[in-house]
């Protein structure tokens, strides 16, 4: 197959040009787009769209000869909801997981070391020497076992972390110690210092974390969501927090993005909130996927990270 047409959508679309045109040569024909607007005025039936899932939407609403859709994100809820699939669909993994390493271990390092009560220390000029938590000995249960998932747990195990997994199957994985499914969630949620979600969005998935999972965690216990933000009931975590049933949550996703102001976890204790930044998806890093993909596609050869619409990931 010769190299078919390419038509990219995304904000960073001329970043994402330079880089596909220094792999594949400068007659590779490439179309691009950085914003909605454009992408719906621009796209001019090329079967491969580089793109972000809610750009790639609008394409999918008219007529179209795509055969495939490289996504920008690990996340393809917008084109997993439409109903038109008719087309290869892939994803992005392999590429976020030490970025949402440092998230994660990060914000359970501010959390142990007591960083923000710290600092009002500091402000109100009071010498507190009481001591910090530690990382070590603490058990951490990931929701999601996947590359991520499994990255992140890498990470934590280097610091004397013990580690746990959540996923559909209950499945044994590793670097994971034990896995727990839904059936035995609560025992899970039981057992675990900090709880990371890093599932995908989907029916199963959708507030698995509400008022009675929730009920489970332990007094001291941190939250820690970077996968999607179907996974928390939130109305329930604000009010659990409230009443100080556990010890803290940070929160990079939300089920609305932006947040709503009128939304109650802007002003929840022990909350901390974060827009989206866990994982930024990084044109350098993409490209590269995306060509080996193009590569693949080309001699018609299976493409990696293949999207099963009927699991939604």
């Amino acid at each position: 197959m010769n190299n078919p047409p390419i038509f990219v959508a995304t904000p960073d679309a001329e970043e994402y040009l330079a880089l596909i045109k220094n792999h594949l040569g400068n007659e590779q024909e490439i179309t691009i787009a950085v914003s909605l607007e454009e992408t719906i005025a621009k796209y001019n039936n090329q079967p491969v769209v580089l793109s972000r899932p809610d750009y790639a939407t609008a394409l999918l609403d008219q007529r179209h000869p795509i055969q495939w859709i490289q996504s920008t994100w690990a996340g393809v809820a917008p084109l997993i909801e439409h109903p038109v699939k008719n087309y290869l669909l892939t994803s992005v993994k392999e590429v976020f997981g030490s970025q949402m390493a440092e998230y994660v271990i990060g914000h359970i390092l501010s959390h142990e070391l007591r960083i923000d009560e710290r600092k009002k220390f500091q402000h109100n000029k009071i010498w507190e020497t009481s001591s910090s938590g530690r990382l070590h000995g603490k058990i951490m249960g990931i929701m999601g076992t996947g590359s991520i998932g499994k990255v992140v747990a890498n990470a934590a195990h280097l610091l004397g972390v013990k580690i746990i997994g959540f996923n559909s199957s209950g499945k044994k994985e590793e670097p994971f110690e034990s896995i727990y499914s839904i059936d035995s969630i609560n025992e899970f949620l039981k057992t675990c210092d900090y709880v990371v979600g890093i599932l995908p969005d989907t029916t199963t998935t959708t507030n698995l974390l509400n008022n009675n999972t929730l009920s489970k965690l332990k007094e001291t216990a941190l939250v820690i969501n970077v996968g999607r933000g179907n996974l928390i009931d939130e109305n329930a975590l604000s009010k659990i927090l409230h009443a100080k049933k556990f010890g803290g949550a940070v929160l990079d996703v939300c089920k609305e993005e932006p947040l709503p102001k009128e939304s109650p976890l802007w002003t929840t204790p022990n909350l901390t909130l974060t827009g989206h930044t866990a994982a930024v998806s990084l044109p350098k890093d993409i490209a590269g996927l995306f060509v080996k993909n193009f590569n693949h596609f080309t001699e018609e050869e299976p493409l990696a990270h293949l999207v099963d619409f009927n699991k939604g990931y």
